[in-house]
């Protein structure tokens, strides 16, 4: 696979650490980049999970919108650069976190105040939509 075919995603906000920004960056494989989206998803998902369990609902706005974009953007990459046919491990190792994390998200919005409620429910759907196209990418 040529450089010139290969898109590497932009990098904004707080998706990332300086630290996987740079790896992102430098790192032409894209089973070594699905590695860095999965634990840039890790490490948002667990932010959310410290605000929802204290009650702090008043970041997970921002928090899910960081995570909606991640996923974006990382969906985009994988399906520009992935070998059609080729099992990725790490796509697989990904597709279960997305699926752990959004397990935990319905349980937080169970809790979440009620004007926050159609806002989970938006980014569910989301994150599901590019879980499927995950999926879609491992079992062609």
């Amino acid at each position: 696979m040529s450089l010139q075919t290969m898109v590497f995603p932009s990098i904004e906000g707080d998706i990332f650490t300086e630290k996987e920004a740079k790896k992102l960056q430098k790192e032409k494989d894209i089973n070594d980049r699905i590695k860095i989206y999965t634990n840039a998803s890790k490490r948002i998902q667990k932010r959310l999970s410290k605000s929802a369990s204290k009650n702090q609902y008043h970041n997970v706005p921002d928090e899910l919108k960081l995570w909606m974009e991640l996923l974006t953007k990382s969906l985009e990459d994988i399906e520009t650069n992935l070998e059609p046919g080729k099992k990725s491990k790490n796509l697989i190792k990904y597709e279960i976190q997305v699926r752990k994390s959004m397990a935990e998200m319905e349980d937080y919005a169970i809790r979440a105040p009620y004007e926050q409620q159609d806002l989970f429910d938006a980014f569910l759907k989301k994150a599901e939509k590019i879980r499927q196209g995950f999926v879609a990418l491992i079992f062609p």
